[in-house]
């Protein structure tokens, strides 16, 4: 009996996952590939530069495969969404708003400083507020509590557990610091949405907002952090247990 619920089980899966087809087009049109090659790049290096600090260390033994990142992340999205919500999400991507939206969030050249003195001298225009507004309702719908949640359980948590003294930690440090990254991440979040859409309009902003609340959305938003969460994780855990966290700190 056990046996053919178990096989019932993985029919079903295999049956309403999304295709590896609508995963392709995905990460096509939401620049995920470029997100993901830069992410490549950028922890090859990490790890190269954690090599020659550890003198013990061989290159070919210690290294983690860098394309297991985009397997990963693709692999966590066609396992977590179902065909038709991946259907629903892509329908969404035939707005060019929110493809003009999706563009600014992967310009290279994006500045946190020069985006926050942009949201400082708006705010002291009384004219600006609706504007403001607007931005930050579509940030707190793309940057849900419940997905950075998932991102901090699935990846920050077990850095900081496996970290030197994390596991020390005891279980109101760990919500604390949990509470601490989710309203920094919620701040961030707001503070690029606002700058992102300069030059949208309002009513521009106004359709953006309705998009970025829909269900296929929301999909989307928990899908992608869990899969970054997913696809970050064994490589994270592969650095902590070799780098001695104590041995650099001043």
């Amino acid at each position: 009996m056990k046996k053919h619920l178990f096989i019932l089980t993985l029919l079903s899966s295999l049956l309403f996952s999304a295709t590896p087809e609508q995963v392709e087009q995905y990460i096509s049109v939401s620049n995920s590939e470029e997100q993901l090659i830069e992410l490549e790049s950028q922890f090859s290096q990490m790890q190269n530069n954690i090599n020659k600090l550890d003198s013990n260390s061989s290159k070919e033994s210690n290294s983690y495969d860098m394309q297991l990142l985009s397997i990963r992340f693709r692999e966590y999205l066609q396992k977590n969404l179902s065909e038709d919500e991946m259907n629903e999400i892509l329908q969404q991507y035939k707005s060019m708003l929110l493809l003009q939206f999706v563009s600014a969030q992967n310009d290279p050249e994006y500045d946190p400083k020069k985006a926050a003195r942009y949201v400082k001298e708006l705010q002291e225009n009384p004219e600006a507020s609706v504007r403001i507004e607007l931005a930050q309702k579509i940030a707190e719908a793309l940057y849900k509590k419940d997905s950075i949640t998932i991102l901090f359980d699935n990846l920050i948590k077990p850095l900081m557990e496996n970290s030197i003294g994390g596991s020390k930690m005891n279980d109101e440090a760990m919500k604390e610091s949990r509470k601490t990254y989710i309203k920094m991440m919620l701040e961030e979040g707001k503070t690029e949405a606002i700058y992102l859409t300069k030059d949208f309009t309002q009513e521009e902003l106004e359709a953006l907002l309705k998009i970025v609340k829909t269900p296929a959305m929301d999909h989307e938003s928990k899908a992608v952090f869990g899969a970054m969460a997913y696809a970050l994780k064994e490589f994270f855990l592969s650095m902590a247990s070799r780098y001695d966290i104590g041995k650099h700190q001043r």
